[in-house]
């Protein structure tokens, strides 16, 4: 069975790497876009278990999982939100648009592992 893929969106591209690197020791496929412009596309074509999305990129993160969520191809993926406030309207937002979870940064050294898990039970659910 291939491995699990995650599609990381931030602009950051510090964060992007860092996460890149911990998921592929956790043995997902990374596959990663810092500008928000390729995320559709890339989620399309590469149908990642989970997208791993940043609010605030050049593109409205809320828009982008909006779009997520109402692409046929891209709906089933699991979609974390990240951002750099806690805002309980956002988050209730996040959620009410489709998102499957919402972490704030800096997060905990534990995160990656359990986006592995995700997408590893994703994939399961997918091949059967």
């Amino acid at each position: 069975m291939t491995p699990p893929t995650v599609l990381i969106s931030d602009d950051e591209p510090l964060l992007v790497s860092a996460l890149a690197r911990e998921a592929k020791r956790s043995g997902l496929v990374c596959v990663s876009d810092t500008t928000s412009e390729h995320v559709l596309e890339l989620a399309r074509l590469h149908q990642p278990a989970v997208i791993i999305l940043d609010l605030n990129q050049h593109q409205d993160g809320r828009d982008l999982l909006a779009q997520l969520k109402k692409d046929p191809a891209t709906r089933d993926c699991k979609v974390i939100i990240l951002s750099g406030v806690e805002d309980q309207f956002t988050r209730h937002v996040c959620f009410e648009l489709g998102a499957d979870d919402y972490e704030v940064k800096p997060f905990d050294p534990t995160f990656m592992t359990r986006i592995a898990r995700l997408a590893t039970a994703v994939t399961h659910s997918r091949a059967a």
